[in-house]
């Protein structure tokens, strides 16, 4: 299937592992030009180098903090000045810390507000301009199941996590107008370090063995398995492209038939 987005540019965010990588990787495996950025120096140019090396292209990356306005300007500059105009952006990071309501510090709801929320605000500002211009432009949003279906331990990503797929959709009839299309995607169990942070934290609090936490997330998942994020990447990759052209401000799951709400 053509899907129609060879030599565009897109701006990955958070892709030196799990589900950013490979939604790089899948996009520069359809000829996008592709940058990406993460806060972990190491592990971001051991991606560029292995996407490098499968793809044969240029693949930019740029360390950093994107709960940082300056790091983001920084950011978005940098890719223009290398690559040209933004025509692709996944707003993607790490997910918040864990905890309940009497759990979670003060900090640490500031810290999750300007990483997970104020980040998409803020690249999505960024790279419009551009894309107005070009009447061009896709913008997706990876958040999590937990948006639609709040759970009580995971009270930071229930919040922020339901405020991006709102922000998203509010700004999405708008935007169509300028040929600009714009989706949340909403992974559910991923096998990916977070998930298996998360795993480790279940047993511990639960004190039963890994294996035991591991299914116990497992059993909640109608298809019985954790995801890959290659699956993520490819359901990313359709949407951007212009084979999806007729949808826009859509919350997508894909969890492995996890959640119960429409």
């Amino acid at each position: 299937m053509e899907l129609g987005i060879k030599n565009r540019t897109a701006l990955v965010c958070a892709a030196s592992s799990g589900i950013g990588r490979a939604i790089a990787q899948s996009l520069a495996n359809e000829g996008v030009h592709v940058a990406i950025c993460s806060r972990n120096e190491k592990n971001l140019k051991a991606t560029q180098e292995a996407l490098q090396a499968e793809n044969g292209s240029e693949v930019v990356s740029v360390v950093a903090d994107l709960s940082l306005e300056s790091d983001i300007d920084r950011l978005v500059e940098t890719v223009q000045t290398q690559l040209g105009s933004i025509d692709i952006l996944i707003n993607n990071v790490g997910g918040p810390a864990p905890g309940g309501l009497m759990e979670l510090s003060e900090e640490q709801w500031n810290e999750g507000f300007q990483l997970s929320l104020m980040s998409v605000v803020r690249l999505t500002k960024a790279v419009l301009p551009d894309m107005k211009e070009q009447q061009w432009g896709r913008i997706v949003a990876i958040a999590s199941s937990t948006a639609k279906e709040p759970r009580e331990e995971l009270l930071l990503s229930s919040t922020i996590r339901a405020g991006i797929a709102a922000f998203n959709k509010a700004i999405a009839a708008k935007l169509v107008s300028d040929n600009i299309l714009v989706h949340t995607v909403s992974p559910g169990p991923i096998g990916t370090e977070r998930v298996l942070r998360l795993t480790k934290e279940l047993a511990a609090n639960k004190n039963i063995t890994f294996e035991e936490a591991q299914q116990h997330l497992v059993n909640e998942l109608p298809m019985g398995r954790m995801g890959k994020p290659e699956e993520v990447a490819s359901l990313v990759t359709y949407l951007v492209s212009q084979q999806s052209s007729f949808m826009t401000g859509n919350f997508i799951a894909i969890d492995g038939g996890q959640l119960k709400t429409w």
